[in-house]
């Protein structure tokens, strides 16, 4: 028999923080304006693709690692 878990939709797949997403809200969320680095998505897991959203704390860590690397 396989275990089953339980995917919550509120963590990022990346670093296992809240994700803040409010998909769900009339209003929208700023995952649905803000650029999400191919980078960056091709480390999501194959099973939360489409599923959670990667957090800003994660798109902006890379941003900066990026600026990092260009400026040595």
């Amino acid at each position: 028999m396989s275990k089953q878990v339980k995917i919550d939709d509120n963590i990022c797949p990346l670093s296992d923080q809240p994700n803040r997403c409010e998909v769900d809200l009339q209003r929208g969320c700023w995952c649905m304006n803000t650029q999400v680095p191919a980078a960056l998505l091709a480390k999501v897991p194959e099973h939360l693709i489409a599923v959670s959203c990667v957090c800003n704390n994660c798109i902006a860590n890379y941003h900066q690692q990026q600026t990092y690397d260009v400026s040595k």
